[in-house]
């Protein structure tokens, strides 16, 4: 108890020492005097100069960066594009953002800084076709038309008008956003995708924005440039956006495909398991995984459980006589009509060589027509198929009892009857 008395005055004592001096000085100064000290401790603001295209130019290199790390995870050629996109409008902004003593130099600079935009807007419209995988990317047409836009907006401004130089970048990129607005449009109609319209709505606004620049460029008017930058800043970040979104909503895709495809591997790798490949029947495998279902569904249902057990009579003479190819075409074709015969609940089985099981919920007494109706079908066939009177159906029927533990008692005496079967055909 002493000890915790002493630990609390430690502890009041630490306080006092560190919170008395501030508060005493508090109330020991004049409020009026407090007051105009903390007013003047507080420094006074920095005029700070902003650069709206540089700001532009900064913000593309973080979109072109972001992007880069998304290629790391989604390797489509698609965000390549987008990145040197990104990348070339950085560099369109970073020269424009800055003055140039020599009328003439500024001039090229300003070309090059429109043929940078254009260039970014050409690989935008790329893109689209590149992620919907339309075939090949052919470059014969972009590289020429690249190459001439390039030849025209360095060599225009030594000979023109500067206001000309800016309208053919401003209706140049119009043309190509409002183009790639359309395809992404497309794009997300073949496959929805909320990434391919929020690029498609935002291009398609860029379009008009760079048509309204077109117009504005013979005339020189500040606050207008300013609103349409301040506007192509604002849609620029939807475009980026919908860029990230679209990558992600194209690995949520692939990994969708990819669980399917691999689901129905699984499925196939599952149905290759339990089914003979010969004859299309389950396998003793199947058998083995659902006896004790069906056994225990019997128990607790009270429904009736009966086994046929067939053998192909005389088919290691058909297999001597006509050989293994003929021998396996009457498997399938055995196969075949006992599939056909039962039910969706029912069960075939290839037990083995030329023998097969039957697990039907019926009783006895339907076993027994079910066996009836086998050896007429499989007759037909025979007949059909020209084979030796000798070959037939060997049939045995067990009941499978309630109080079973297993199915293997019901198989040994279907295989008896049926061995009784086959021996009444020989006679």
């Amino acid at each position: 108890m002493n000890n915790r008395l002493w630990r609390r005055a430690l502890w009041l004592l630490l306080a006092l020492f560190v919170l008395a001096p501030p508060v005493a000085t508090f109330f020991l100064q004049p409020p009026t005097d407090l007051l105009a000290r903390a007013l003047s401790s507080i420094p006074a603001p920095q005029t700070v100069e902003i650069r709206p295209r540089l700001f532009v130019a900064y913000g593309s290199l973080v979109a072109a960066s972001t992007l880069s790390i998304l290629y790391l995870y989604r390797g489509r050629t698609f965000v390549v594009y987008w990145i040197v996109s990104w990348s070339m409008l950085a560099a369109s902004y970073t020269l424009n953002a800055r003055g140039y003593a020599d009328v003439r130099l500024g001039s090229v600079m300003i070309g090059l800084s429109e043929l940078l935009t254009v260039w970014s807007a050409g690989l935008v419209l790329l893109s689209a076709k590149e992620f919907a995988r339309e075939g090949s990317q052919r470059w014969n047409v972009p590289v020429q038309v690249g190459a001439a836009s390039a030849m025209w907006f360095l060599a225009a401004p030594l000979a023109l008008p500067l206001p000309a130089v800016l309208y053919a970048g401003f209706a140049a990129s119009a043309v190509l956003k409002g183009w790639a607005s359309a395809r992404f449009a497309k794009l997300g109609r073949t496959t929805p995708v909320v990434g391919a319209y929020m690029i498609s709505t935002a291009l398609g606004v860029m379009a008009a924005l760079d048509t309204t620049g077109a117009v504005m460029s013979y005339r020189i008017d500040t606050v207008g440039s300013n609103a349409l930058l301040a506007f192509n800043i604002i849609t620029s970040v939807f475009v980026a956006l919908g860029m990230h979104l679209l990558v992600f909503e194209d690995m949520t895709e692939e990994i969708r495909r990819m669980n399917m495809e691999l689901s129905a591997a699984n499925d196939q790798i599952r149905h290759m398991a339990i089914t003979d490949p010969l004859t299309g029947c389950y396998n003793r495998r199947f058998f083995d995984a659902i006896g004790r279902r069906e056994l225990e569904r019997h128990r607790r249902y009270n429904k009736p459980l009966t086994i046929l057990f067939i053998d192909l009579d005389g088919f290691k003479h058909l297999n001597d006589r006509y050989g293994h190819d003929t021998g396996d075409l009457v498997l399938r074709t055995v196969g075949a009509l006992l599939r056909r015969s039962v039910r969706g609940s029912d069960y075939v089985i290839r037990w083995g060589g030329d023998e097969f099981l039957l697990l039907l919920t019926c009783t006895v007494a339907e076993a027994k027509g079910k066996a009836e109706e086998l050896k007429a079908a499989f007759a037909e066939e025979r007949y059909a198929a020209g084979l030796p009177e000798e070959t037939g159906l060997s049939v045995g029927i067990g009941e499978v009892s309630t109080t079973a533990d297993t199915l293997s008692g019901a198989i040994r005496v279907a295989d008896t009857a049926m061995y009784r079967d086959k021996v009444r055909r020989a006679q």
